[in-house]
């Protein structure tokens, strides 16, 4: 059974966009590539950073369940060099950063995942590559289409088409 899931991947250190497209192409060893979004430059988002972060958000079908996904997220970011909140910070640089934001309709909380992702409607540097793939895409929890959430959220922060 294949399911379907959208990833947001983003990148602040090092080069941005090869951090990103290399984490694009690691998910096809467990995954097909539907729809990939154009790379967005933003602020940080939740602390203060000089570095921009290149952001996108990917369509992807898989056979995965959504555990073993959120796994193998977690291996690509430990294979590119993440490294994990040494200033006990919840938000710091990062090489890369994976993010299940859906997965097919399913709505879980538990205590290692949350879908849809629990920050996606305040964080226009998601929504914003999400729109440009999926603007019709329903949120099973919230009932309305990426491009409804994306008009009501409440983040203004620049989000920038990036061109090489």
């Amino acid at each position: 059974m294949k399911n379907f899931a959208y990833i947001s991947i983003g990148s602040n250190l090092g080069d941005r966009v090869h951090n990103c497209e290399n984490a694009i192409l690691q998910l096809s060893n467990f995954s097909e590539l539907i729809k990939h979004s154009s790379f967005y430059e933003t602020d940080s988002w939740g602390y203060d950073d000089v570095n921009l972060y290149i952001n996108c958000v990917v369509k992807i079908s898989t056979q995965l369940n959504p555990e073993t996904l959120l796994s193998q997220l977690k291996l690509i970011e430990k294979t590119l060099g993440r490294s994990h909140k040494k200033n006990g910070n919840l938000y710091e640089s990062r090489i890369i950063d994976l993010d299940i934001l859906f997965f097919d309709n399913l709505i879980l909380n538990s205590s290692v995942l949350n879908i849809p992702h629990k920050h996606l409607y305040s964080r226009n540097y998601v929504l914003i590559p999400f729109a440009e793939i999926d603007p019709d895409f329903v949120c099973p929890f919230k009932k309305h289409t990426i491009s409804h959430i994306l008009s009501s959220c409440k983040d203004k922060s620049q989000v920038a088409l990036y061109t090489h």
